[in-house]
């Protein structure tokens, strides 16, 4: 069988009813599970708890565009830190994974004369949903 390769084509972040896409750079979905490991006497034990997921996203700084996403996410933290965002991260092979992420502050600034850059790890509320096509 070939080996089919795979890249990223398209993220979506859903503030205040306004969806944003054009500055992603790179967005990353990753779970670390919490994994209890007991001994017995009959040898070890592993009982899966919890997952912690996280959205990780690296974008082109967008400061003073009309429509800025760096903005938005600034005012989505500075007005409901604990209001959830939704997002969505979607494969070229039409594969869609979608959640709830809390927002947080981008950073400010950069180095000349590189394109402004902004690394973005968001903490996600409850569990991806997909949808595998």
């Amino acid at each position: 069988m070939p080996t089919t390769i795979i890249t990223g084509r398209d993220l979506t972040l859903t503030i205040a009813s306004t969806n944003y896409d054009a500055q992603a750079t790179s967005a990353v979905l990753s779970n670390s599970p919490t994994i209890e490991t007991y001994q017995t006497l009959d040898g070890k034990a592993y009982k899966h708890i919890d997952d912690q997921w996280t959205f990780d996203v690296s974008m082109l700084a967008d400061w003073g565009a009309s429509g800025s996403l760096c903005e938005a996410l600034w005012s989505a933290t500075e007005s409901a830190p604990n209001t959830t965002l939704a997002a969505s991260l979607t494969a070229a092979t039409g594969a869609v994974w979608a959640c709830n992420i809390l927002p947080t502050f981008p950073s400010v600034g950069g180095s000349a004369p590189d394109a402004q850059t902004v690394s973005l790890s968001f903490q996600v509320v409850g569990t991806p949903t997909e949808t595998f096509s």
